[in-house]
């Protein structure tokens, strides 16, 4: 019968130790590793999302990239609410809070999808509009800030589609092309963002999942 559960990031990294240590019969496949521990049996330890879509080749290039972790950007985006933030390994560098005025508080949706059924209306709609458009602009200037400060690997993004689409239509355009390779997509369910939502999201982006057999 499987075994299954999850590791932190730094467990995962002293089982990685650990298994180069004792010299472990060990084999890379895709985003998993597969060691048979004499003492624990067949294990297979799937790599934490931070660490997945990098084609390692064994064990010593997995422990290179942990040694000398590359930086990556979170992105959390809600209708009025955005939480992003730059990491490395497990510990968040720098992140940022924002929230503006956008949803119409009667009927729970965003200014510019209202806009787009609607059509302009009262001065509650036109701060509401101004309110999303300085709402994108911050999201983009603290990320552009960001993008010249750190070599980011990867952009790990939770955003609706409808939501992600007028983001790139803004003005001035986010400093992450639509096209870019290094996107990623957050597979978890994400709860308004926030500092405390941000922990919880990166916190299981590195997390690494170990099956013992």
């Amino acid at each position: 019968m499987l075994k299954r559960k999850y590791m932190s990031y730094l467990h995962f990294v002293e089982w990685l130790e650990n298994l180069k240590e004792k010299n472990i019969p060990s084999r890379v496949e895709d985003d998993h590793i597969i060691s048979d521990d004499p003492g624990e049996g067949p294990t297979i330890c799937r790599l934490p999302l931070i660490l997945r879509e990098q084609e390692f080749r064994n064990l010593d290039h997995i422990q290179e990239v942990v040694d000398e972790p590359l930086s990556y950007a979170l992105i959390l985006i809600q209708a009025g609410r955005a939480s992003v933030a730059i990491a490395a390994a497990d510990e968040i560098i720098c992140s940022k809070q924002i929230q503006k005025y956008m949803v119409r508080k009667s009927q729970g949706k965003s200014q510019l999808t209202y806009l787009n059924e609607k059509g302009k209306s009262r001065l509650g709609s036109r701060i509401r509009l101004r309110q999303s458009d300085e709402f994108f602009d911050e999201i983009n200037e603290r990320l552009k800030n960001w993008s010249g400060l750190y070599e980011v690997s990867q952009i790990f993004l939770s955003c609706t589609p409808k939501l992600k689409g007028l983001w790139f239509q803004s003005s001035p355009s986010p400093p992450f092309a639509k096209s870019d390779h290094r996107w990623r997509r957050i597979p978890f369910m994400v709860r308004p963002p926030g500092q405390e939502e941000m922990f919880r999201i990166q916190k299981l982006l590195c997390r690494a999942e170990w099956v013992n057999s």
